[in-house]
């Protein structure tokens, strides 16, 4: 048995959502068919799956803990979605239960993580905690990962650090999925950036895709069985697609400001951390037979060597107050900061349950059944 501890956040905001982080469509509150079930029994339930494929409790525990939490803040893509597939890289070797991580200090603030193909999300938590230590040393602390996998939410770990005190920072490379401005065929992946802020509620955290929407929006209408909107990217023949399983590249937010953003996260996450870069990454669901190699960047900022705490506290809720006096444009009901629509979902869910969806419960219930983990019990 295994816990973790997910964020206690807010009430809940209407139409804040924001692309990337909003609840998915077929998977959100007012879906008919999705029943719930507490957070508490979701996190036991991965812990119980993980571990019965070898992986150490305190691992699972992380893993666990961040899946849910993503779930708990409505970014379902990034939740237990992804559970049965990271089973798969465990049994067949491609992501090691029980990896040897190695962190070298290169200088006071700098140090490289090898992950040595073991799960993202203990990798990476694993770097914001070195991160953190540096950051406490010498101000602020970059640590670069290589050898990692798929390590879900961004903003989980920029969360961690934000809740000890320091700004955050994550950023990890991905397999091509990413269409360049201008060209005709992926080269990027969806290369997230993640950056938090502490404030003295819910903390700012703006955790994006560098794509229009992010690929596991894609995973989960796939394992539902749903349609994608038409505008979501393209076929391989280059046309527009409804058909999920179709889908072979993505938009770039804003145009050539998308794909900028996106090869400079690669260049820091993959060139110089000596990992494969852009077409070359090891895809997520296509390459099962080899480990994905996957290339990060965590960063601790200690705002304390730069100002009193509580003064950019008090500083930052002064913005806010002014951020969220502007008038609404029509369809919304107010304005909201990055991370504030997730930190007042987690609340409401995790009151209420996580809704899953028909499809994504059954594969739950396929995979517990297969390892002996009860799927706890749903309430409408």
């Amino acid at each position: 048995m295994c816990s973790g501890a997910a964020p206690a956040l807010g009430p809940l905001c209407g139409r804040c959502d924001r692309e990337g982080n909003e609840t998915v469509s077929g998977q959100g509150d007012g879906a008919g068919a999705a029943r719930r079930v507490s957070a508490e029994g979701l996190r036991a339930f991965v812990c119980g799956v993980l571990t019965a494929v070898g992986v150490p409790p305190a691992d699972a525990a992380i893993v666990a803990d961040c899946l849910v939490s993503a779930n708990l803040m409505g970014v379902d893509s990034h939740g237990v979605v992804r559970l049965a597939h990271y089973v798969r890289r465990l049994e067949n070797g491609t992501v090691k239960a029980r990896p040897t991580l190695a962190f070298e200090r290169r200088a006071p603030a700098l140090g490289i993580l090898d992950g040595d193909d073991g799960l993202g999300h203990v990798v990476a938590w694993r770097a914001s905690t070195h991160a953190m230590e540096l950051a406490r040393e010498a101000g602020s602390g970059t640590v670069l990962v290589r050898r990692s996998s798929h390590f879900g939410m961004a903003g989980f770990y920029v969360r961690r650090m934000v809740a000890e005190g320091f700004i955050g920072l994550a950023l990890t490379a991905t397999d091509a999925l990413l269409i360049p401005h201008g060209a005709r065929r992926p080269f990027f992946g969806t290369n997230p950036v993640a950056i938090g802020f502490p404030t003295d509620g819910i903390p700012v955290v703006l955790d994006m895709a560098t794509t229009s929407i992010p690929y596991g929006k894609v995973a989960l209408a796939h394992t539902e069985g749903r349609p994608i909107p038409a505008d979501w990217g393209f076929d391989a023949a280059g046309h527009p697609t409804t058909d999920p399983a179709a889908l072979v590249g993505l938009h770039p937010i804003a145009g050539p400001k998308g794909s900028g953003l996106a090869m400079v996260i690669d260049i820091l996450c993959s060139v110089l951390t000596g990992m494969a870069w852009g077409p070359h990454i090891v895809s997520m669901y296509h390459e099962m037979e080899r480990p994905r190699g996957l290339g990060h960047v965590l960063a601790a900022l200690d705002l304390g060597r730069l100002m009193d705490p509580a003064l950019f506290r008090a500083r930052l809720g002064e913005m806010l107050a002014e951020f969220a006096a502007l008038e609404p444009a029509e369809g919304h009901a107010r304005v909201c900061y990055p991370g504030q629509p997730e930190g007042e979902r987690a609340a409401e869910r995790a009151e209420r349950g996580i809704p899953l969806d028909p499809g994504l419960r059954r594969e739950l219930q396929a995979l517990g059944e297969r390892l002996g983990v009860v799927l706890p019990t749903l309430t409408a």
